[in-house]
């Protein structure tokens, strides 16, 4: 007889249940014949979404979602909404059995973690992409968890030591400081990178500090205009759709490059002499740099270029502050997980009591 297809992987599978979380790509291949009525996706990012199309996963599944993210599934890949269910969050729902709560990932606007509850050997929390800070330790949802042992399917993208970056509040106050050093000038002009969506929060801190409009192009417009509540009305009144209308711009990533801010500034030349580009990053500083500002300037002529370390992931002592606050019963690494020496050395990372490093630490 047939060798029964493998489960999917760990770092995807709800523990004790037939959910999928993030998993679309493998489907077909890796876990194709392991029949899953109800998927989940955390947020709208291709890593997380990829494999996700009209036919896939077959007629008869759901995908259960936040609202923004259910709308740009429908809106940019062209999913049929009587396939997608938007969970808001803070709700809970009861699928076959489980109850699912959505909680806000501190990601992406529409970004999720989701609490699955209901479950013979206990609850589990899939983050999905996620930024810890101080302030989830008052959640009521993961107050609760954390009294029960969850299991967990962690975003570990920065599990090693050397993941040494600010918290988000100190580096949108150095963006807030470094646009009013900068806008002395009146002929500069301000660019401000981000994805199809994430990093949203550094150009509204931008304009919210200068007082001024953001200009955003067509595609940037309708993903803002699909994400709904999940931009306050504060912010959102902030957008416009007239690139005359200010000297704030906001670019696709490659855009605040040295070669792409020279073509940028020779196609305005009649309005602006200087051009300053702020390139959000992920982990920009080691631990070496600790205590390194929240921003690097890097100048050429009248280009300048501000890296930030704006991370919508959590840190590697966030990541421990994390485990730490919800003492799970078990850690599936969902990134780098290799079912092998590199995911046991990240759960050991994670857990190891804190101690004071000292010279007979491992590297």
């Amino acid at each position: 007889p047939a060798e029964p297809p493998p489960p999917p992987p760990p770092w995807i599978r709800v523990p004790g249940t037939r959910f999928i979380v993030d998993g679309f790509q493998g489907y077909g291949k890796s876990h194709g014949g392991w029949w899953c009525r109800h998927w989940f996706l955390t947020h709208f990012h291709a890593d997380h979404y990829r494999g996700l199309t009209k036919s896939t996963p077959p007629l008869g599944c759901l995908v259960w979602c936040s609202r923004p993210t259910a709308e740009l599934c429908a809106s940019r890949l062209g999913i049929q909404r009587d396939r997608l269910r938007a969970v808001d969050v803070g709700r809970s729902i009861v699928v076959d059995g489980v109850r699912c709560t959505f909680i806000d990932a501190n990601h992406c606007p529409g970004a999720v973690m989701i609490v699955f509850d209901g479950i013979e050997a206990g609850p589990v929390l899939a983050t999905g992409d996620c930024r810890f800070h101080p302030g989830m330790k008052t959640d009521p949802t993961l107050v609760a968890l954390a009294s029960r042992r969850p299991a967990v399917m962690l975003d570990t993208t920065y599990c090693s030591p050397a993941h040494v970056f600010p918290p988000q509040c100190e580096v949108l106050a150095a963006v807030r400081d470094a646009v009013k050093a900068e806008s002395f000038n009146p002929r500069v002009l301000f660019l401000f990178g981000t994805y199809t969506i994430g990093k949203e929060r550094v150009f509204f801190e931008a304009a919210k500090a200068l007082g001024k409009k953001v200009y955003v192009g067509k595609q940037k417009m309708k993903v803002l205009d699909a994400l709904g509540s999940a931009i306050n009305d504060a912010d959102r009144e902030t957008i416009t759709a007239d690139d005359q209308a200010t000297n704030l711009h906001v670019v696709p990533m490659g855009s605040t490059s040295f070669g792409r801010m020279k073509t940028i500034l020779r196609y305005y030349k009649n309005r602006y002499d200087t051009i300053v580009a702020f390139k959000p990053t992920g982990w920009t500083f080691e631990a070496a740099k600790k205590h390194a500002r929240a921003t690097k300037r890097t100048q050429r002529g009248a280009m300048i270029q501000y890296s930030v370390p704006y991370s919508e992931h959590s840190s590697f002592d966030e990541l421990r502050a994390f485990v730490k606050f919800l003492k799970p019963r078990a850690v599936l690494p969902h990134v780098g997980n290799d079912r092998g020496p590199k995911a046991r050395r990240m759960v050991q990372l994670l857990t190891a009591p804190d101690e004071p490093a000292d010279d007979d630490d491992e590297s």
